[in-house]
């Protein structure tokens, strides 16, 4: 039946205190009958024992039963073959004695449980205990708990009864009760007993193994092992005693024993059927089936010597069972019933400290992920705030020639590209406001929206669906912003009604103005890259404003129309080192050819604007009108000196009319020609008339007589203009500057021409803006300086929008090769660096987080573990006992796992969801609390699946560390 060959097994093996518990054994047991593990204390007989039944590991060696390996499988084997009566019971005395009982059942897979009521009522009759089904097993006596871990033991009726000094704890006659069962199912089944008292052996067990230092001594078989009685205190032979018998009417009355030396007065009453009796003395016992004091007929010798030749056990309500899934005595029903008794409800001042830290462990857990999660936050908006199309490449003539010719190759994936005026260190932050009541006046205020994104022509919209607003006309003042874009803006506007994509458009873009206005949000469309589209025309007077490769500006601007090709050179001031072109001559601007249709050279110079042009004027009234009256006066007159002055005085104002007669196209062409002058701006924009009396050598004598023409339909005489006090032209433009000084300083007209300049056509001029070459000296700038960065004359950066950013890397990285000679110049920009370079930015603040966090989680993590440890401390003997009648790992595990998850759900996620619901309360209060927490939806979700997982790893980490030992090593170091 037990087949041991070669059984070797350490205690501390390798140290200097090792022992050899187990030394070469070789045993071959039968199926039946009482086999004795007999020796001194410490020879090895438990831990023999403890290996047969599978309760320990061995070193070396193999054990079999019934042909099984009890090293493969060893709960099924334990389960399947063999019934455990250990020395100090291991009964749980949280479940009732039937419960106990039908354990061993409910091991071996059975679920019926009519039939696991009737095979429990069976071993519980089979050891006279069938009474006692319904108490726990810490209100019986020693023998009592006794026979019901035998009961348990055979109520599968195992083909193998493992017995572990199962009389150590009792007194005599309870021994010889246990020894009389155990020796009645030694008849049919194999009992291997282990003991270290002589007589029992002697008496009982038909075979002895005498072990000495972990050796087999010897094996001898024992023919006398007839039983032993021991008489009972409890037990009163009626036999032994004298016997009188009185019948008195119906009532018969025996009296057995000495006769009383004080009469007894006994009363019989039958009334309505029930008796009644009444003793006149208090020593009365009355004896019920429940008492442990029996009556026996008979005498004692008599019953000894026939127990001794009949006794045995009834098995036959027992039949053999074939289990399956052993070891499983847990489902999950039972489980989340015990999770939610002993871990929420439970009184004990313990598990209400568990409860509350666990509950406190998840709301900090919350506060402090939404505290330190902006770090993480950080993160994700560095991944977010930036186009992940978009490269940017250092750029001289060479290079810009090969990305322009690039990007008419599909291959490349490059779609787009313009001009670049700065260093990239990112996207361009765009800001993003309400109007101020429809005006022109809007700035950066508290009601300003951030955002990161790149400028694009309309060019690059393609076929992107319309969500909110119009695309059927697009003004050169409107914006349209990607779907990615109104995300971003609605997330971090602070004002109410800003909620939806439509409540987006009309937004005012302070960032530049196109036609004196700021740029507004005129829709959205469908597109996930963080994108704002433009007119190319805005773009590239924005460019020409920022970046002086060239001077060039829109003839239109000027009211010149200019064909595709022509330019019209405007000179200010000559440079003697520069050859300027003449009518007629090819300039290259930027590598683009250009013919010079017209060169215009301006001055400020009324006199010389004239004579420039041919025209002849005297330069004073008295010649201008002594030729005026020499002209139209009768000849007689005209030596009359005295007549002359007095036309001369009379037709003074005149002169001006003469002079000035030029001086409105002298001053429009000034003011196209000569900007950053507010007044030529009012002039010729707004129609202020008073503006040109301020240029005027006699500004304000020609305005005084105007004012007095207006006023009396003629000029003043010069005597008349003298003697009146003169009007002041800025008067009367006060109103005029005061209502347009905003918008005059925001118009593109302050920045057309700082110095010389080419006009051009709208496509030449978007055309300049995307592309660098050769350059005629008379069209160059000089150096330019970025923040801290030098650039050389003729460098820059282009912006590089990609269909296929993976194809455009890969071209970028096999055709160009440049070196910006500027260690602080990056060559070349991608989406990967663009990250870096924001994430970097935030580095400190990230690392400081996520190390606070994890540091956070570590030492809660540790608190859990050593919390749910403690827990566990006042459970593993129950760990223990259910280890050694067979629970698997698997199944106690499991056990406990649920009772974790049910222990979690009571007590993390109500924890979770308070403080979860506190902080969305505060963060929907106030825009300010989202500068302090960071705690979106998904963040939530991470932070509770992470405390769900914290919660059952470490839950669960005591108890799948304990269940490494082995069932003996936790009965015999915990036992508590």
């Amino acid at each position: 039946m037990i087949s041991i060959k070669g059984l070797h097994k350490f205690f501390n093996k390798g140290k200097n205190n090792e022992i050899h518990v187990i030394n070469d054994i070789n045993l071959e047991l039968e199926d039946h009958g009482m086999t004795a593990i007999f020796g001194k204390s410490g020879c090895g007989k438990t831990t023999l024992l403890n290996v047969i039944g599978g309760l320990d590991s061995f070193a070396e060696g193999a054990i079999s039963i019934d042909g099984n390996s009890i090293a493969k499988g060893t709960d099924d084997v334990r389960n399947a073959y063999i019934g455990y009566i250990f020395q100090n019971y291991n009964l749980n005395t949280s479940e009732t004695c039937y419960e106990n009982v039908a354990d061993a059942l409910r091991l071996c897979g059975m679920r019926d449980e009519e039939e696991i009521e009737r095979r429990v009522i069976a071993a519980l009759s089979a050891v006279d205990m069938e009474r006692y089904k319904k108490r726990t097993p810490d209100t019986l006596s020693g023998g009592q708990m006794q026979r019901i871990a035998i009961a348990r033991a055979i109520v599968k009726n195992p083909r193998i009864i493992l017995a572990d000094e199962p009389t150590g704890n009792l007194d005599e006659a309870n021994t010889v009760m246990i020894m009389d069962l155990l020796k009645a199912i030694s008849k049919e089944h194999l009992v291997l007993l282990v003991t270290h008292e002589a007589n029992l052996v002697d008496y009982y067990c038909d075979t002895v193994i005498e072990l000495s230092d972990g050796r087999v001594e010897n094996v001898r078989k024992n023919a006398s092992a007839m039983g032993y009685s021991a008489r009972s205190k409890n037990d009163i032979w009626l036999g032994e005693l004298q016997h009188e018998t009185v019948e008195v009417g119906g009532a018969k009355i025996d009296l057995f024993g000495n006769v009383p030396e004080t009469p007894i007065s006994l009363r019989i009453v039958n009334s309505g059927g029930k008796l009644y009796l009444e003793v006149n003395t208090d020593k009365v016992q009355i004896l019920d089936p429940s008492s442990e004091v029996k009556l026996r007929e008979g005498s004692y010798e008599e019953a000894a010597k026939r127990d001794g030749e009949e006794k045995s056990i009834d098995m036959s309500a027992l039949p053999s069972l074939k289990g399956e899934k052993f070891g499983k005595l847990f489902s999950f029903s039972s489980s989340v019933k015990s999770g939610y008794r002993d871990g929420y409800k439970s009184k004990k001042r313990g598990g209400k400290l568990l409860r509350r830290v666990m509950t406190l462990f998840a709301a900090v857990m919350v506060f402090m992920s939404a505290v330190f999660g902006g770090s993480i936050g950080d993160v994700i908006k560095a991944k977010r705030s930036y186009n992940h199309n978009v490269f940017y490449v250092y750029t001289d003539e060479q290079i810009s020639a090969k990305l322009n010719a690039a990007a008419k190759d599909p291959a490349t994936g490059i779609d787009y590209l313009r001009l670049y005026a700065h260093v990239p260190t990112g996207d361009e932050e765009i800001a993003f406001s309400a109007p101020v009541f429809e005006s022109f006046n809007a700035g950066y205020d508290a009601d300003t929206f951030w955002i990161h994104a790149v400028f694009f022509g309309t060019e690059l919209i393609g076929d992107a669906a319309l969500i909110a607003g119009s695309m059927q006309t697009v003004n050169p003042s409107d914006i349209i912003i990607t779907k990615k874009v109104a995300d971003d803006i609605i997330e971090s506007s602070s004002l109410g009604y800003i909620e939806e994509y439509s409540d987006l458009i009309g937004l005012i873009s302070p960032i530049f103005k196109v036609d004196g206005r700021f740029p507004s949000v005129s829709a959205v469309i469908d597109s996930e890259e963080s994108a704002v589209y433009v007119s190319d025309i805005a773009l590239a007077k924005q460019l020409s404003g920022a970046l002086p490769l060239s001077r060039t500006s829109l003839g239109s601007e000027s009211g010149v129309q200019i064909n595709d090709g022509e330019a019209i050179l405007v000179i200010r001031t000559r440079n003697e080192s520069v050859e300027y072109p003449s009518i007629g001559d090819e300039v290259s601007i930027q590598g683009k050819l250009f013919t010079v249709t017209d060169v215009r050279e301006h001055s400020f110079d009324y006199f010389e604007y004239l004579t420039k042009r041919g025209i002849k004027k005297y330069d004073n009234a008295w010649d201008y009108l002594t030729e005026v009256y020499n002209e139209t006066c009768e000849p007689v007159e005209k030596e009359n000196y005295d007549a002359l002055s007095e036309f001369i005085a009379s037709h003074y104002c005149d002169f001006f009319d003469y002079y000035y007669s030029e001086f409105d196209a002298f001053l429009e062409t000034y003011y196209y020609f000569e900007p950053g002058d507010s007044n030529l701006w009012l002039y010729n924009e707004k129609g202020v008339k008073a503006v040109k009396y301020v240029y005027a050598p006699h500004g304000m004598e020609y305005y005084t007589a105007m004012l007095f023409k207006e006023a009396n339909g003629r000029y003043p005489t010069q005597d008349e203009l003298y003697n009146m006090e003169h009007a002041n032209p800025h008067e009367d433009m006060q109103k005029f500057w005061q209502l347009y000084e905003q918008e005059y300083y925001s118009t593109e007209h302050y920045y057309n021409f700082v110095d010389n300049s080419y006009m051009v056509s709208d496509a030449d001029f978007v055309a300049l803006s995307k592309q660098m070459g050769e350059t005629h000296a008379s069209a160059k700038q000089g150096f330019w300086y970025d923040s801290d960065y030098y650039y050389g004359a003729g460098s820059c950066y282009t912006i590089i929008h990609s269909s296929d950013p993976a194809a455009t890397s890969a071209w970028l990285d096999s055709n160009l090769n440049i070196d910006t000679g500027n260690e602080y110049l990056p060559a070349i920009v991608s989406p990967d660096d663009i990250f870096a370079l924001v994430l970097a930015e935030n580095r400190e603040s990230i690392i400081t987080g996520i190390v606070t966090m994890c540091v956070m989680i570590v030492l809660l993590s540790v608190c859990m573990y050593f919390i749910m440890r403690s827990a566990l401390m006042n459970r593993i003997k129950e760990v223990g006992i259910y280890r050694a009648i067979g629970v698997s790992k698997k199944n106690l595990t499991f056990r406990f796992f649920i009772e974790s998850a049910v222990l979690t759900v009571l007590t993390v996620l109500v924890g979770f969801l308070l403080t979860s619901a506190f902080i969305y309360g505060c963060l929907s209060l106030s825009q300010l609390v989202e500068s302090v927490l960071y705690y979106p939806i998904w963040m939530a979700g991470a932070i509770l699946a992470l405390l769900i997982f914290i919660s059952l790893f470490f839950g669960t980490l005591p108890i799948r560390s304990l269940l490494r030992k082995t069932p003996s090593e936790i009965l015999a170091k915990y036992d508590i």
